[in-house]
């Protein structure tokens, strides 16, 4: 009988000194669980897959550029002198094509550079009548947007086929008007008109 206490008491001894142990062990893995999930760091939100990265508006930026928002201290649109693949007629040939400029010169795109008067042409006319920074935001977010877009072939041929066209319908016109104005004055002849002016006495 003695002998069966003492075993049972042991058996006993045994299983409270193991689930100490493992109530002992656990303890503390769950607690450095808990305060790695306090300080680990929160992921920033990733911006969104081809989505817009820079602030301004693009809409607003675009306005600028084709010179129907004019500039606040009444610069010439870009569109004066650039293109970039937006508007009917494209834009202006003496400077570059600003299409893909988002990706290619990015850097540049920033009043410090674009009112330094150092810089050709350009600068000259922006150093006195500066692109505010409000105004390089929105065109940033403008030229970003136009990066992903194809570019447009220059409207050089449609400016040539409208220029030729105009020039025909103008000598048409001066054509009809002053044949009327020399029908009338010659009193519907041609002749007398012709015979006064070298010396004859005119007449039918």
């Amino acid at each position: 009988m003695v002998l069966a206490s003492c075993k049972n008491k042991i058996g006993r001894g045994l299983k409270l000194g193991l689930a100490a142990l493992l109530i002992g062990g656990l303890l503390p893995l769950t607690a450095i669980a808990e305060q790695s999930a306090a300080t680990a760091p929160v992921a920033a939100a990733a911006p969104a897959v081809g989505g817009p990265v820079e602030p301004g508006n693009a809409s607003v930026g675009e306005q600028l550029f084709l010179g129907t928002k004019p500039l606040k201290n009444g610069g010439p649109p870009c569109i004066s002198c650039h293109s970039a693949s937006v508007g009917s007629l494209d834009g202006g040939a003496l400077g570059p094509n600003l299409t893909k400029v988002y990706e290619t010169k990015e850097v540049l795109l920033n009043t410090a550079w674009a009112n330094d008067p150092g810089i050709p042409t350009m600068g000259q006319v922006f150093s006195r009548k500066n692109i505010t920074d409000e105004e390089m935001v929105d065109l940033r977010a403008f030229f970003e947007r136009q990066s992903k877009q194809p570019v447009k072939t220059g409207a050089a041929g449609t400016f040539t086929i409208i220029g030729l066209i105009g020039c025909v319908v103008l000598l048409v016109l001066m054509n009809i008007i002053w044949s009327n104005r020399y029908r009338t004055r010659c009193n519907g002849t041609a002749h007398d008109a012709l015979w006064r002016n070298y010396g004859g006495k005119g007449g039918r």
